[in-house]
């Protein structure tokens, strides 16, 4: 395929970006190697930079990524093609530093972008707003995604062959402190700080800031901005996930009606503590068992439940997780969730999968299945394939199916979706579900 060069988007870091228009009409982003953006860096170090983001990139299948189309690594200079954007976080936080007051989108987006590049066993060590771009569908959605590869490291035991000292790389502003004493000390922990950086650009109210220290913010966001950037990178949130969980509790805008002064109480409970007393936890399931005998919904409490209590029921009370499991797994079946409440919903329900026994880690996958195909989201299908593939024990699978036929769930329907969604394979499945899937549709 040949690229013609419409105009020059920008440059920056160790590589130009033109915008390029291909032989069917398409217009795309090329990116090509400029060794003499960095001359106090070796071409060599340079070029082998530029050809991991590119392996690298490529990897990770997921809209909140940005995808590489196509490259050329034997060229000179390399170059790779990926989709063109709108523009970035960056260009919007100079018009707008609080994105006109909602700034939900772009941020969960990033979060569930970083989630997947973490999954992978990569850390992207240089997120910044100017990295995050903006895209709009054909149908007038838009999307925000993570692009701007060329620090990422990958995970203990994937090799590299750069050289250097690995000493100050990134984005001052929002690079994470061990990251400025040592590259190669970068943790999730440290893209945790950085988004911490970004959440002060926009409810920061425009503060300067000196690069590497603990941030905050006026208002409940403060003490998330706080946790995000502890110096001690230990002390940061543990995950993208329990970020995610507690940014969507602050920034949610719904409101929440209660079936009682005593259900009040108990969400008022969950949210001030992560550790209750037995009579507490007896409290909150005395609710919810009297929620589901009046055909009351047990939304309310379950949006405040953490994966922190779900940790503390698993450790002392197995068999509390085993009831809470059974009735979050009905819950998460339900239809109507907003796309990031569901993100929540999946990191949740794979908490209590992976502290759970058989039959309700069959029953959490089964909701899984139906809540991201109900809702489109890609990040919990794909929680659905990780619970139901080829890793999985022929028990467990034999068991998913069986919840499957239990519920009398259109599995093939689903899985078309699927593959339409978020380009999966049947082939990902265990061999059991392939074999119960094709019995389905051939009528067996």
């Amino acid at each position: 395929m040949a690229y013609e060069v419409v105009e020059r988007i920008g440059n920056g870091g160790f590589g130009v970006v033109d915008e390029v228009k291909d032989d069917e009409g398409e217009y795309w982003a090329k990116k090509t190697l400029d060794v003499a953006l960095q001359p106090h860096i070796d071409p060599d170090e340079l070029r082998a930079r530029f050809e991991r983001e590119v392996r690298y990139q490529s990897e990770v299948a997921h809209p909140n990524v940005v995808k590489i189309h196509d490259y050329d690594l034997d060229a000179d200079p390399p170059w790779f093609i990926m989709e063109l954007a709108e523009n970035s976080l960056a260009d919007e936080l100079e018009d707008d530093h609080t994105l006109s007051g909602d700034p939900r989108q772009p941020l969960f987006d990033i979060l569930a972008g970083l989630q997947a590049l973490h999954e992978r066993g990569f850390k992207h060590r240089d997120l910044t707003p100017a990295n995050v771009l903006k895209f709009v569908e054909e149908d007038g959605g838009i999307r925000y995604a993570i692009s701007d590869f060329g620090l990422i490291a990958p995970e203990a035991g994937q090799t590299t062959t750069l050289t250097g000292s690995n000493m100050g790389g990134g984005t001052p502003m929002y690079r994470a402190p061990e990251c400025a004493i040592n590259f190669k000390r970068a943790t999730a922990q440290s893209d945790i700080y950085s988004v911490g950086a970004i959440l002060h650009d926009i409810f920061g109210g425009k503060q300067t800031r000196i690069p590497h220290i603990e941030l905050t913010v006026p208002g409940p966001l403060g003490e998330i901005v706080q946790h995000c950037t502890k110096t001690n990178p230990r002390r940061r949130y543990s995950n993208v996930g329990a970020l995610r969980e507690r940014l969507y509790e602050v920034l949610s805008v719904e409101e929440i009606s209660f079936t009682s002064v005593e259900e009040e109480e108990i969400v008022t409970l969950l949210k001030g503590s992560d550790h209750l007393s037995d009579d507490e936890w007896d409290r909150v399931f005395n609710q919810i068992d009297e929620n589901d005998a009046g055909n009351q919904s047990n939304h309310a409490i379950f949006r405040v439940l953490s994966i922190t209590h779900i940790e503390q029921l698993a450790d002392e009370a197995p068999e509390l997780l085993a009831s809470l499991g059974d009735d979050y797994a009905k819950y998460a079946q339900l239809s109507g969730f907003d796309f990031d409440y569901c993100d929540v919903i999946g990191t949740r329900a794979r908490a209590i999968f992976e502290r759970a026994e058989l039959d309700l880690q069959a029953r959490i996958a089964v909701s899984m299945f139906m809540l991201g195909t109900r809702h489109n989201r890609w990040f919990v299908e794909r929680i659905f394939l990780r619970m139901a593939g080829k890793e999985i024990s022929d028990t467990l699978a034999e068991r998913i199916k069986i919840e499957l036929e239990v519920q009398n769930i259109n599995f093939s329907r689903g899985i078309e979706h699927l593959e339409w969604s978020i380009s999966a394979s049947r082939e990902d499945l265990h061999s059991i579900l392939q074999d119960f899937l094709n019995d389905a549709e051939n009528g067996n």
